[in-house]
């Protein structure tokens, strides 16, 4: 039987291979001339996805189960060469193959999954299989490029659509009878996440002239001198969302498509210094141009009022960006630079500033929201059993839990400001119990909940954390951990992952730190848990999942 997190991986491929099939998605997704181009010479083929069973029939008897016809399993050789590079191992030490499958009912779109058998991944390389969950880098979606230009295509897709070359290659072994197929990867741009983190074009044959291009153009064409430059004027960016959000932009333009004198007389601002904003929150992909004027992005619409990612905005537009001009100071003591700007760190801060906590709490929802259902989800939380969240804010997290789970009760714990602020609305499973997780923590729960906690201090206060929740939980139970991880020594990541620019964040505001697992496992073994698996979820947060011992 699948193990729960290969399951969502194919449920959530099915879902999007059904969402893509519809026709005009591509020009939707994108809503510009040049998707509009492109979208008559590309047919959607598959949403893929990357899974551990620990056995190949298990996949193929779940989508057989779920209404798809499965072909027969091939070697995937671009797949493996990927693996092979990301995770510094011989190819030949990787086994991994491929299945395409199509709805039986003859509507909605196909899959391809990547299978890599749990046991031999292991075998290849100790902790593959976590570092490719986390990151799902071979989840994307494929499009063929059945009888156009493939150069052509792909030189839209390049610089008109602002994806970026992420490899590719040619695979004899698929499709065989028409010569194999050439293969193109992409890193879709952040209007497009709808088509996956990657994008796939696929041709047949070989087309080895393209290959070679696309395999040879850098994904940044910078010198340094530009490269420093882009990092200087980074901070502009976070400047210019939060004048955004304070001069109710996102909500000036509601669902419209408008001119920038239109949007400037909604805001009462000039309107030639409005357009010269909107253009450059274009750029940011927080609008999209069309023609001489500008509508929403998904990412756009972030930024609207009701939307809690406009307080996050608020915040690190505010206090916290403030905060980062005393950096230096938290580098020369190792004390939090918000207590150098504010006089006092920042849960004080907030405790002592209604309208700031509020808006503070409310901040917190926008990344809560987004792993709660996921949570929810992948989680099995038992009916008749009780969660309590610790440091649970104003429950959120908590709400959704309980909402999803009919016989499910739960306890949200927090500093007494927070908890009287939130009690209200929450379904009646709910209570809010204030308190001082360095004092205690509610006994009683058969689950227990650390969200974005751990990392707001350090180890020592980390350790009382934990120790006051061993001493509330029965041998045996569960204490979920939500955190970012650190990369570890053998681990390459991207520079654009969350964790590290995170962890000076907490140096800068809280006091406390990102962290890899192995440090998160040797907090956990030292106050009485261990960690039994550790599994993604949204905007790179991972779910460690313990057990008091």
């Amino acid at each position: 039987m699948l193990n729960s997190q290969d399951e969502r991986r194919l449920r959530g491929a099915i879902e999007q291979a059904r969402l893509l099939a519809d026709p005009g998605a591509f020009t939707r997704l994108f809503g510009n001339r040049a998707a509009a181009d492109i979208a008559p010479h590309v047919e959607f083929n598959h949403a893929a996805t990357l899974v551990f069973p620990e056995a190949a029939q298990e996949v193929r008897d779940f989508l057989v189960g779920s209404g798809f016809d499965v072909g027969p399993p091939a070697p995937s050789k671009v797949v493996r060469a990927r693996l092979a590079e990301r995770h510094g191992v011989s190819e030949e030490n990787l086994n991994v193959t491929i299945v395409h499958a199509l709805p039986t009912s003859g509507t909605g779109g196909g899959l391809e999954v990547f299978i890599m058998p749990r046991e031999s991944a292991d075998e290849a390389a100790p902790g593959l299989v976590e570092r490719e969950r986390r990151n799902e880098e071979e989840t994307h979606t494929g499009w063929l490029v059945p009888n156009g230009d493939l150069e052509r295509i792909r030189r839209h897709c390049r610089y008109l659509l602002g994806m970026k070359p992420d490899g590719g290659g040619y695979n004899p072994y698929d499709d065989p009878e028409s010569g194999g197929k050439s293969v193109l990867y992409f890193k879709t741009p952040a209007e497009g996440k709808t088509l996956g983190a990657r994008f796939e074009l696929t041709a047949k044959g070989l087309c080895a002239d393209v290959l070679d291009a696309h395999l040879d153009e850098p994904v940044q064409v910078t010198d340094e001198h530009t490269a420093l430059l882009s990092i200087l004027a980074g901070h502009w960016s976070a400047r210019a969302l939060h004048v955004a959000v304070d001069l109710g932009i996102a909500d000036a333009f509601g669902d419209e498509t408008l001119a920038p004198v239109e949007v400037s007389r909604r805001i009462g601002c000039d309107t030639a210094a409005t357009a010269r904003l909107l253009r450059f929150l274009s750029r940011l992909g927080a609008l999209r141009k069309l023609g001489e004027c500008y509508e929403l992005s998904e990412m756009g619409k972030l930024l609207r009022e009701d939307d809690p990612f406009s307080d996050l905005i608020r915040i690190y537009g505010g206090e916290f960006y403030d905060a980062w001009s005393d950096l230096a100071a938290a580098v020369r003591t190792g004390s939090t630079a918000f207590s150098h700007r504010f006089g006092s760190e920042h849960f004080d801060y907030f405790a002592a500033a209604p309208d700031s906590s509020r808006t503070f709490d409310r901040a917190m929802q926008a990344v809560t929201r987004l792993v709660a259902e996921e949570l929810s989800r992948c989680y099995p939380f038992q009916g008749g059993s009780s969660v309590v969240d610790v440091g649970g804010g104003n429950g959120t997290l908590l709400r959704t839990i309980v909402k999803e789970h009919a016989d499910v009760t739960g306890v949200v714990f927090d500093r007494a400001h927070v908890t009287g602020a939130a009690a209200t609305g929450g379904p009646g499973r709910l209570r809010f119990v204030a308190g001082d997780f360095f004092d205690e923590v509610p006994a009683g729960g058969e689950t227990y909940l650390l969200s974005r906690v751990l990392h707001d201090w350090g180890d020592e206060e980390c350790d009382r954390i934990l120790r006051n929740c061993r001493r509330a939980c029965d041998t045996g139970t569960r204490l979920l951990v939500l955190e970012r991880l650190l990369p570890d020594q053998t681990e390459s990541r991207s520079g654009n992952d969350l964790a590290t620019p995170w962890d000076l964040q907490m140096l800068t505001v809280t006091g406390g730190r990102e962290r890899n697992r192995a440090e998160y496992e040797k907090l956990l073994h030292g106050a009485g848990f261990r960690i039994d698996c550790v599994a993604s979820l949204p905007v790179e947060l991972n779910l460690l999942v313990a057990a008091a011992t």
